[in-house]
């Protein structure tokens, strides 16, 4: 599914995303050393997936908690050698996870995304990147260094539809790690307030009762080094997917806040 035109959000993304570049934040001093080292080296660089999510959906005084880059023009030995120093480990999809200036940064080149390897998704350039990714709110691309009075480009693939109608869906279901995007969705939808989508709901019920709710608090651990939904928690959610996906037609389905889940006394 492709986007519709949406100026508007557009437009709105497109200030918030350069607001978050040159703007003076505990972001500015990692985002000035990413913007030197690139650009000198003739690299694209398009950041991708939740950071604009954040920027877009959340309040426009919303820091992102990390940031995800995707670069072309070079190759992963290049980008380790560039970026020795605060290279910490190589995540699970083969992008280099970088603490810079102390906040966490995902890189990974182009051509070495995890969906264009595998062969899932046929194409290679960054028009392609948001058919890439699990969730349609996380389907978004957009440029990184932009010169001025030209407006960034960006790539989406019903990023804006679902941030509209304030819903999350599956974008690109295959996936090597369904517990994993189990509580990323879970998480995401009660972040942002959005319902789960039909899609996503099926894949939630499909999987949840294969996976054990030990397995999906280990995720956590391993993705966000903590536990943001404990297995009580866990298991009041899959069990209010279920419950309310119990119909012949599988409807959106929304989820408690976090104080809603205290009330139900799995705090």
């Amino acid at each position: 599914m492709v986007d519709e035109t949406n100026p508007q959000l557009e437009f709105r993304l497109r200030r918030r995303l350069s607001a978050f570049i040159h703007r003076e934040s505990v972001w500015r001093p990692a985002l000035r050393s990413l913007q030197e080292r690139t650009q000198a080296r003739g690299w694209t660089i398009y950041v991708f997936g939740g950071t604009l999510r954040d920027l877009l959906a959340l309040a426009p005084s919303t820091v992102p908690r990390d940031l995800d880059l995707v670069v072309a023009g070079t190759t992963r030995q290049s980008l380790e050698s560039v970026f020795e120093r605060e290279l910490v480990r190589v995540n699970r999809f083969g992008g280099l996870h970088l603490v810079t200036h102390k906040l966490p940064v995902d890189m990974w080149t182009l051509d070495s995304t995890w969906a264009f390897r595998e062969r899932l998704v046929h194409g290679s350039d960054f028009s392609d990147l948001p058919r890439t990714t699990f969730l349609n709110v996380e389907a978004i691309a957009a440029e990184f260094h932009t010169r001025p009075g030209r407006a960034r480009t960006l790539y989406t693939r019903g990023f804006f539809r679902g941030i509209q109608e304030r819903q999350v869906e599956i974008n690109l279901e295959d996936n090597p790690y369904p517990a994993l995007c189990i509580v990323r969705s879970l998480i995401t939808a009660q972040r942002l307030r959005f319902s789960l989508g039909p899609r996503l709901v099926r894949f939630i019920m499909h999987h949840a009762r294969r996976i054990p709710i030990e397995e999906l608090e280990a995720i956590q651990r391993s993705h966000y080094g903590r536990i943001r939904l404990n297995r009580h928690q866990l298991h009041t959610l899959t069990v209010l997917v279920r419950e309310q996906a119990s119909h012949i037609k599988i409807r959106p389905v929304t989820l408690p806040r976090e104080h809603q889940l205290a009330l139900r006394g799995v705090a």
